[in-house]
C-alpha cells in the first residue's frame, strides 16, 4: 500500500469512497445496457449483490485486514 494511506486515513478512505463510486457507476451502466425491464426479480437480485458487494469487499480489506 501506498506511504500516503498509512500516514493519512483521510487519503484512504477518499481512496475508498473514489473506488466505490466509479464501481457503482460502471456496473449501473453495464447493467442498464445489459437488462431491461422484463426480466424477472431474481436477476435484479443477483445484479444488486454484484453491484454492491466488491465494494463492501474492498471497504473490508482496506480498513480491517490492512488495518488501515
Amino acid at each position: 500500500m501506498p506511504k500516503i494511506f498509512k500516514n493519512n486515513k483521510f487519503a484512504l478512505l477518499a481512496a475508498n469512497a473514489i473506488a466505490i463510486a466509479i464501481w457503482i457507476v460502471i456496473t449501473n451502466f453495464l447493467f442498464s445496457l445489459i437488462f431491461k425491464e422484463d426480466y424477472p426479480f431474481y436477476i435484479y437480485k443477483i445484479v444488486d449483490i454484484v453491484k454492491f458487494l466488491p465494494p463492501i469487499w474492498l471497504t473490508y480489506y482496506l480498513w480491517v485486514l490492512r488495518k488501515s
